[in-house]
């Protein structure tokens, strides 16, 4: 995902770097020449307070498409780097690796945001940074994905990345499935998400997502104090057949993952969802899926902005049938989806 503007009229001149990641710029604005250095290094512990602030502009935080305590509290990414300079924090980026567990499918990079300080854009920082964490593991696949704002599309495409699918992002009240008549309950049972078999929630994700990731919902359990869940279950087999995540910040109620095996088993998550808890809601859903974009719409939830996965190389992990369950998406940004 990406909010920089690294691409412009404005040229930029980059000295070759050391090897200690350091850079020079020649930055021309406000008719004078300006020399900057750079120091690009891992993200430490303490610039997480700094990173926060430096967010404050960031139209993807203030649309609220993705929330910040739940990236950097819950879901850090193994490869978080910043840029700085004399001038303080300049930019960030941040890269994931994803491995399958066969060999028909090989490892992707799933890149993260990546953000320039508004006074230094069109100078190509940003386009410095992603470079830099793309040739990390550039050894190791060239297969990169990212989720990206459709202003940024041009910039992608040039550089040999392909449309894979869009994610439209939605808000509204919660509320609005509280009441809600005539759904079928026979042979269904709702339970906490916490007090429910991860086992089986993630053989049941693992049919719709393409990794099977048990350690994310180890995770969410660790994490009952900003996070809700439900499951619903079959009561004659027990077996699975839907559950939401909830993730709480302080304005809003992120819903993601919701996946279900049809309409009505996502509705009742939802109503379940309503009767214990109130906000507004943030939910971001594949644009194929066009039955949950006017179920929420039917809900007065509106759109807020549209992401597009972008990707490399000639392997698409997904189809038009992988979105048919996924009524909302994980709340990570580093997520296959």
């Amino acid at each position: 995902m990406s909010d920089h503007d690294c691409t412009g009229e404005i040229s930029c001149c980059s000295i070759a770097s050391t090897s200690t990641s350091q850079y020079s710029f020649w930055l021309y604005r406000d008719e004078k020449i300006e020399s900057l250095n750079l120091f690009i290094r891992p993200m430490i512990s303490r610039d997480i307070y700094d990173i926060r602030a430096f967010f404050t502009d960031c139209t993807l935080f203030h649309s609220a498409a993705i929330d910040f305590s739940m990236y950097y509290y819950a879901f850090r990414p193994k490869h978080s780097y910043v840029i700085i300079s004399k001038h303080g924090l300049l930019a960030h980026a941040s890269i994931n690796q994803w491995n399958f567990n066969n060999n028909s499918t090989p490892s992707i990079l799933m890149l993260g945001l990546v953000y320039v300080r508004p006074d230094y854009r069109k100078f190509g920082i940003g386009e410095l940074i992603t470079n830099y964490v793309l040739n990390l593991k550039s050894d190791e696949t060239k297969i990169i994905h990212a989720n990206i704002l459709t202003k940024h599309l041009p910039f992608y495409i040039r550089y040999g990345f392909q449309a894979s699918f869009s994610l439209v992002n939605l808000t509204g009240k919660l509320s609005e499935f509280f009441h809600i008549a005539n759904l079928d309950e026979n042979d269904i049972h709702l339970q906490l998400f916490e007090s429910s078999d991860i086992l089986d929630v993630a053989t049941y994700d693992h049919q719709i997502y393409p990794t099977y990731r048990i350690n994310y919902f180890e995770q969410l359990r660790e994490h009952t104090y900003s996070i809700a869940g439900y499951v619903a279950r079959s009561i004659k087999t027990n077996s699975i057949l839907g559950y939401i995540i909830l993730n709480f910040s302080q304005a809003f109620i992120k819903c993601g993952p919701l996946y279900a095996d049809n309409l009505n088993i996502a509705f009742l998550l939802l109503r379940q969802c309503a009767i214990d808890y109130d906000g507004m809601m943030l939910v971001s859903i594949p644009e194929d899926n066009r039955i949950a974009i006017k179920m929420f719409e039917s809900k007065y939830f509106k759109q807020t902005d549209i992401l597009h996965r972008v990707h490399t190389g000639n392997v698409n992990l997904f189809h038009g049938k992988s979105f048919e369950r996924i009524w909302a998406i994980t709340d990570d940004w580093l997520s296959l989806i």
